[in-house]
């Protein structure tokens, strides 16, 4: 086994779905009810109210927010293995649902700072569009814009953002 020899300059500074700081917040809880579990992304996914205490991923219904709180669930892996992690979690799952706060999201492209989040209505996934911009045809405002993003040339981008429901229709 070789020494260390480079240290990445940019650090991961913290995980999706990770409350980011400890000012106001609201989150409710929720039981998961997506049209399939592999779309209850922690940090990735915005869920919309189906009935009183059950949310879905994506959807035309009420804004609920941003799945979050990664370390209280019991996390048993990808297809029942145990050291095969997952930020998904299974479907009748009881979960927080974050609708006021900062907090890591993944991204799937980069982001600039103040850049509006976005979400599919029929999955749920988020994604930013630059502020005057129109919203694209089957996704709608997720009340959140970028309050901090990390330079990333490819792939998806760890972010900060800020969840305010003064922010609808931004």
């Amino acid at each position: 086994m070789a020494f260390q020899s480079t240290v990445a300059f940019l650090q991961g500074s913290g995980i999706q779905g990770d409350i980011y700081l400890d000012d106001p917040h609201r989150a409710q809880s929720y039981i998961l009810s997506s049209t399939t579990s592999s779309l209850n992304i922690i940090g990735a996914t915005v869920f919309t109210v189906v009935s009183q205490g059950i949310a879905e991923a994506g959807g035309t219904g009420a804004f609920a927010g941003f799945l979050v709180d990664s370390k209280q669930y019991a996390l048993y892996g990808a297809s029942g293995i145990p050291l095969n992690p997952s930020m998904t979690l299974p479907n009748n799952t009881q979960a927080d649902i974050l609708s006021m706060g900062t907090i890591f999201v993944l991204l799937p492209a980069a982001a600039a700072i103040g850049d509006v989040v976005i979400y599919n209505n029929t999955t749920g996934a988020i994604s930013t569009i630059t502020p005057g911009t129109s919203v694209p045809s089957g996704s709608s405002y997720a009340n959140a814009t970028v309050t901090v993003a990390t330079p990333n040339a490819v792939g998806s981008q760890l972010a900060i953002i800020t969840v305010d429901p003064a922010l609808i229709n931004v």
